[in-house]
């Protein structure tokens, strides 16, 4: 039976792993350019990483301020989407931030994606706009 494995990043290994999950993603697969999504806020930010039978499959990471934290660079590599591993990090995360007292979470949402979040419990804003050539809307989630 496949056991997906969702844990907080704490050492270099998985940081690394988290990247490479990005640039295939991101870079490789999306064509985001590489100083947009290699972004310098990788430091300050709380780094997840998804293991599926040991495999790295998906990554994401948090920032966050004053109880409001934005969640950034969820990520499932392409053989592995449509099985449900996207929504169990995403909740993961959510539960992550509760736990830790947080009062809203938002995120950017591709467009061709906001309905997997709207399911998930985040409102999308009207505004739409644009992240490295991808239409975007702002989505958020009270918790």
């Amino acid at each position: 039976m496949n056991k997906l494995h969702i844990k907080k990043v704490h050492d270099k290994n998985d940081l690394e792993k988290t990247i490479i999950i990005r640039k295939k993603v991101f870079i490789d697969e999306q064509k985001v350019p590489v100083d947009i999504e290699i972004d310098g806020f990788d430091s300050e930010a709380e780094h997840f990483i998804s293991y599926l039978d040991n495999k790295p499959i998906g990554c994401a990471r948090i920032r966050s301020k004053d109880y409001k934290a934005k969640l950034e660079r969820i990520a499932i590599i392409k053989e592995f989407r449509g099985k449900g591993f996207g929504s169990e990090l995403t909740k993961f995360l959510i539960k992550y931030l509760k736990n830790k007292n947080f009062k809203k979470i938002y995120l950017h949402s591709q467009i061709n994606v906001s309905d997997f979040y709207k399911k998930l419990g985040f409102r999308a804003k009207r505004k739409h706009f644009f992240e490295a050539g991808i239409e975007h809307v702002e989505m958020i989630m009270k918790i």
